[in-house]
């Protein structure tokens, strides 16, 4: 699955992630409905520019329970294709949607997507979306003063665009847009947000454009067994851009494979986020959710500066069915200066894999995130990394 870029995970996701009887409903669904995301008659959408051959549509109803949101319904869906210009080689497109409703009131709609054409001479993805949702707040810093949660409620459209030319062998440029108009509804009147003067706590827009620069020399986008994706990121948020708030992010979101004889892969991962300014609390660096340190909830740890080392192995076992064994060391600061190893953290854990389409590699990922002092639990599609 094409998770939303961070900063504020997407609450589908983490939803998903903090309960295990969501988990077991899910199943339950894929069990007795395998038509709708593993039909070998999948549907095939007409149109002139897409091969029909390589397009697939995977559909999946969602249902569950947490205490933010009480009972959630609603419907998720993957469509995968490669435009007729592009050979089998090329990588693969995939436009997800999603829209969920809960008994609380709640709407989560999001549209995330990561588009190639021209025989990947270009690429463009991102997200669109509109939520209405419940969040956690932890504080600020690598070690809080206060270890009690709060909540606060906010309504927000988001827009994530990326756009980028290939310029030499595996390496591409582009532009990055990011949009967010967070609008907080209600606070805790007796927590951190109400009682201390924290960038951003009334909520506001934020907009700005900036640079992008990726290395992929991966295999394959879904699945990667070799070769290495790099990203890195100079994204200045500004009044200029129309934003509330003025800061500068500097990102680099590093991978690389490696698959032995029996198909087994191990995969490295290093991602680090840099801000100067001053930058919203909901923007800041969040370590922890479905894709960074599993087993913390994202923003559980927020600062202007993350570090953060991961490392993943899988393996096949049969049919369809697939392990993985995973851990990570991570950690956030006010100043790059300020990083002490001291108040680094540290999660692992292990899951399974299911694969909807193998030709593309596509998996339904389950993992189970441990830290020191929480088990939380995942279910989406796609690796973390």
């Amino acid at each position: 699955m094409i998770l939303p870029i961070s900063n504020q995970a997407t609450p589908y996701v983490r939803l998903l992630a903090g309960t295990a009887f969501s988990l077991q409903l899910c199943i339950l669904f894929l069990v007795f409905t395998p038509e709708l995301a593993f039909s070998a008659n999948s549907p095939k959408i007409e149109n002139d520019s897409i091969k029909n051959s390589d397009n697939k549509l995977f559909a999946l109803p969602v249902i569950f329970y947490t205490p933010e949101t009480r009972f959630a319904f609603g419907g998720a869906g993957i469509y995968t294709f490669r435009f007729k210009n592009q050979s089998d080689s090329a990588q693969s497109s995939q436009i997800q949607l999603g829209l969920v409703y809960t008994l609380n009131k709640q709407l989560l709609a999001y549209l995330p997507f990561q588009i190639f054409w021209q025989e990947d001479n270009y690429r463009s993805y991102g997200e669109i979306g509109f939520y209405k949702y419940t969040y956690f707040f932890y504080g600020i810093g690598a070690s809080h003063q206060s270890k009690q949660e709060e909540t606060y409620d906010v309504n927000y459209p988001r827009v994530r665009l990326n756009f980028l030319k290939q310029i030499w062998s595996d390496l591409y440029f582009g532009l990055r847009y990011w949009f967010e108009d967070y609008r907080i509804t209600e606070i805790d009147p007796d927590g951190q947000l109400a009682r201390q003067p924290i960038t951003g706590k009334k909520g506001g827009i934020t907009s700005g454009l900036g640079l992008v620069a990726n290395y992929d020399s991966r295999d394959n986008v879904f699945f990667p067994a070799r070769g290495a994706f790099i990203e890195m990121a100079v994204h200045p948020t500004s009044s200029i851009f129309g934003s509330d708030f003025n800061y500068t992010r500097f990102l680099v979101d590093a991978a690389k494979y490696f698959e032995n004889k029996w198909a087994h892969v191990l995969a490295l991962n290093f991602y680090g986020e840099f801000m100067g300014g001053d930058p919203p609390f909901n923007q800041l660096a969040l370590l922890g959710g479905t894709k960074r340190m599993r087993g913390f909830i994202e923003g559980q740890y927020r600062d202007k500066n993350m570090l953060i080392f991961q490392t993943e192995y899988r393996a096949p076992v049969i049919w369809r069915i697939g392990v993985v064994a995973f851990a990570g060391y991570g950690g956030v600061a006010d100043k790059i200066s300020n990083f002490d190893l001291r108040n680094f953290k540290v999660s692992y854990g292990g899951g399974l894999r299911f694969l909807l389409d193998t030709t593309r590699k596509l998996n339904i990922r389950f993992d189970v995130g441990i830290t020191k002092t929480d088990v939380r639990y995942y279910l989406t599609f796609g690796e973390a990394f």
